[in-house]
């Protein structure tokens, strides 16, 4: 692990993972690394090279498949709004478009109810029978 690595997750990545809620790319290199030096233990000293690089690969794919499901991968970044989720992703435009239709259904009944109240005794007047 390079030790700008754990300053830069230790600095700019604080802000980065409180604003985007992904894990900073500085803190992804670090467990990558640790992973690479843990299998490497694990698998012993009479493992082959090649099979440490394929244990190493797939144990650093498993975490970049749980990042991605988790929306939590460092390419996956974005602003992030609570109840939404990321800006821009399908998710948050289906949410936005929801809460959007509400609004617009919502102001339709105060509309129609302002209406009723305010010119409602005139429309009664006009098309009263007489």
């Amino acid at each position: 692990m390079a030790w700008y690595d754990t300053v830069l997750s230790n600095t700019i990545g604080v802000p980065f993972r409180a604003l985007s809620g992904n894990v900073d790319p500085w803190t992804l290199a670090a467990q990558k690394d640790q992973i690479a030096a843990d299998t490497k233990q694990a698998l012993g000293p009479g493992a082959t090279d090649s099979e440490v690089a394929i244990a190493t690969a797939q144990a650093q794919n498993e975490v970049d498949k749980f990042l991605t499901s988790t929306d939590s991968h460092p390419d996956q970044a974005g602003f992030r709004l609570p109840g939404l989720g990321v800006i821009g992703t399908p998710a948050f435009l289906a949410k936005l478009e929801k809460i959007v239709y509400g609004v617009i259904a919502a102001g339709a009944l105060v509309g129609v109810f302002y209406l009723s109240r305010r010119y409602g005794s005139t429309l009664k007047k006009t098309f009263a029978k007489v």
